[in-house]
């Protein structure tokens, strides 16, 4: 409707109508969905300064760089590399600002970050695989001298000692899509 109205602004203007009869005019054709008498003052004063085209000039300010393809492509590419990134090193690798990234994140991608351990004292691949290789050693020395096994047997709590700063909850936060099924600790 905007080229539209402004067409008919541009003809009657040509044609040497004032900006109150360019409104009448539409008025009378479109009836509600006529342009503001303003408007029409407006593009009739950039017809008259010589302005012809029916489109809007570009606006200085920083382009709005959320609506790029290839910019909401580089910020899902960084999330599916890894799930845990934060918006902060979005925001660094992209040069985007932190509402951009957000909307990006959210309105673009469909996606939100989950916790993806509910737990935070989960153990490691390694200690996993440690706890797996001592059972068996365990039932290795069991099967070989089952009399004296327990006697020799020291037990303590199950207490861990972390040689690394644990992970918090917040740090095993992982992104996901609305329509990802929920997260299964392997």
């Amino acid at each position: 409707m905007k080229i539209e109205a402004r067409s008919v602004i541009k003809f009657l203007h040509l044609k040497g109508y004032s900006a109150r009869q360019i409104h009448d005019e539409m008025k009378a054709v479109y009836g509600d969905d006529c342009p503001s008498y303003d408007t029409v003052v407006r593009w009739k004063r950039n017809f008259q300064t010589g302005h012809m085209s029916l489109t809007d000039e570009p606006r200085t300010g920083r382009p709005s760089l959320t609506d790029s393809a290839a910019t909401v492509k580089k910020v899902e590419d960084l999330i599916l590399e890894d799930r845990r990134v934060t918006i902060h090193v979005i925001m660094h690798e992209t040069g985007l600002s932190y509402g951009s990234v957000w909307k990006i994140i959210h309105d673009e991608l469909h996606m939100s970050k989950v916790s993806a351990r509910w737990v935070p004292r989960l153990l490691t691949p390694l200690q996993r695989q440690t706890g797996s290789d001592l059972s068996r050693l365990m039932l290795t020395l069991l099967e070989q001298d089952e009399e004296d096994f327990f006697g020799r047997l020291v037990t303590t709590d199950e207490s861990w000692i972390y040689l690394y700063d644990r992970e918090t909850k917040e740090m095993s936060k992982e992104w996901k899509h609305t329509t990802s099924p929920p997260h299964q600790e392997g």
